[in-house]
């Protein structure tokens, strides 16, 4: 025992590196004293003080009373945040919803890998349609990064799919494109504005009704594509169950486009083929209902929320324009932590996101936006998963860009349960978070969702009914 403490009391707090590995030792302290974790609203004191607005000590209040503050401190943070004019906006959207019998509502809901495969967006959408009518499941690629549950297509090979962020391709000299910040072609980009007309192209694309899916996206009434054609005449056909609905030609020097088809009932099968000397820029496929609401599931893997503004923002406007969403719902923050290495770091990345959801409001002013917060996400320490040095400051610059901006904040983090929350997730029977200790497992991922369309409901039953009584509502995070 006493070698032992040698070691621990001579071996360098952070460890020696040899090559790539880092080697640690547990300090004497760590070894003989069991550490408290510590949740994020523990350090109460500043808040409670506010919450009392009082010169009384703390520690001399009656302990039922602080903890009957904390409660309403800790109900308020897992909450909507928001300030007059994103109550304004809240509002707008609540009297869309209760319009959308006869006008349909749009929201787009944008995010990192968190949202891919249709994950969060598929619960809230049933839930929403299921209260005010819809149908379809709203946007979606012919080349997925990643298949949907909502969307079941087959496509030719030919198609290509172009992301307008992370890695692009050089051989796009343009940044149009589009609502889901990606296109498909089938045809190779053109290099020149001569194109010739001995070579044809043709492509189809096959949409069946979806099996592993919640019941209204399986029923649909309506068929758009979004796209732009710059080159040659483009001939298209679509069929449903075999028989032609609509055909034509996209002429060239299109800018943006919809094509529109209706359908009396779903169709088992819908085909569209495209055939000419180029292709078009195709933006985006959406299936919807006549009314209700439409609701898009956007997934932009590896994205940190801060590409809107690089992108054309002439095209943007014109098919959001289109699209007029209600709500747009923005998820991200995951993907910058890890690189945040100071508070300066968090803070800029808090003013260049902000300068994204200004971006967004001036070409849909008449949509709320929602921002989502970063989950916890866990670093390995020694033998423990920790959370990330800057991930609450991070938090805390969101937060700030986002009510500052007159829109509303969704706290991830503390709904899950604040500080080193993420292995209680990872570790939940079932478990409700992936071993990376960052991403939620498909169970955790609608864990999410049934708690972000709690406070939804709640916030849209407080305008709807201003005099009803509070119900009492069982925190339902990981603790």
């Amino acid at each position: 025992m006493g070698m032992l403490c040698a070691i621990m009391f001579i071996f360098p707090e952070k460890g020696i590196t040899i090559a790539n590995s880092t080697i640690q030792f547990p300090s004497i302290n760590d070894f003989f004293t069991p550490k408290i974790e510590e949740d994020s609203l523990s350090k109460y004191e500043t808040d409670v003080a506010e919450l009392f607005d009082s010169t009384i000590v703390v520690s001399k209040i009656d302990s039922a009373i602080i903890q009957h503050k904390l409660d309403s401190l800790k109900k308020f943070r897992q909450g909507l945040q928001l300030n007059e004019k994103g109550k304004s906006a809240m509002h707008r959207f609540f009297a869309a919803l209760d319009n959308a019998k006869k006008k349909k509502v749009r929201i787009m809901h944008y995010g990192d890998s968190q949202i891919e495969a249709d994950r969060i967006t598929s619960y809230l959408r049933n839930e929403l349609q299921k209260k005010f009518g819809g149908y379809g499941a709203g946007l979606f690629s012919i080349v997925p990064v990643t298949r949907k549950m909502s969307v079941n297509t087959e496509y030719s090979e030919n198609w290509k799919r172009y992301p307008g962020f992370g890695k692009k391709d050089s051989t796009v000299k343009h940044m149009k494109y589009g609502a889901l910040m990606a296109f498909c072609r089938y045809a190779p980009i053109p290099q020149s504005t001569i194109i010739s007309d001995t070579v044809k192209y043709e492509a189809w694309l096959k949409i069946k009704k979806p099996k592993a899916s919640y019941g209204r996206t399986k029923t649909y009434s309506q068929l758009k594509i979004f796209l732009s054609n710059s080159h040659t005449p483009i001939n298209y056909n679509i069929l449903a169950d075999g028989e032609t609905v609509k055909s034509g030609v996209i002429e060239p020097n299109t800018p943006f486009q919809t094509i529109q088809a209706n359908f009396s009932i779903t169709p088992d099968q819908i085909t569209i083929t495209f055939n000419g000397s180029d292709s078009p820029d195709i933006y985006g496929i959406s299936l919807e209902g006549y009314n209700g609401v439409v609701m898009d599931n956007i997934p932009l893997r590896g994205s940190s929320g801060t590409i809107f503004t690089k992108q054309n923002a002439t095209l943007l406007g014109n098919m959001y324009a289109n699209l007029s969403p209600n709500l747009i719902i923005m998820e991200f923050g995951g993907n910058t932590i890890p690189y945040i290495k100071s508070d300066k770091s968090a803070k800029d990345y808090g003013r260049w996101f902000k300068s994204q959801i200004n971006f967004m409001k001036r070409r849909n002013p008449n949509a709320a936006i929602i921002v989502i917060g970063p989950s916890d996400m866990s670093i390995k320490e020694k033998t423990k998963y920790v959370t990330y040095p800057y991930l609450e400051a991070v938090r805390n610059a969101m937060k700030d860009a986002t009510i500052s901006s007159g829109c509303i904040f969704w706290d991830m983090y503390e709904v899950m349960g604040g500080k080193n929350s993420m292995p209680k997730w990872v570790n939940a029977e079932p478990s409700l978070a992936a071993s990376d200790y960052i991403h939620f497992s498909p169970k955790g991922a609608k864990k999410i969702a049934e708690l972000f369309n709690e406070k939804l409901f709640e916030m849209y039953n407080k305008y709807k009914y201003p005099n009803q009584k509070k119900k009492k509502t069982v925190n339902d995070s990981i603790q």
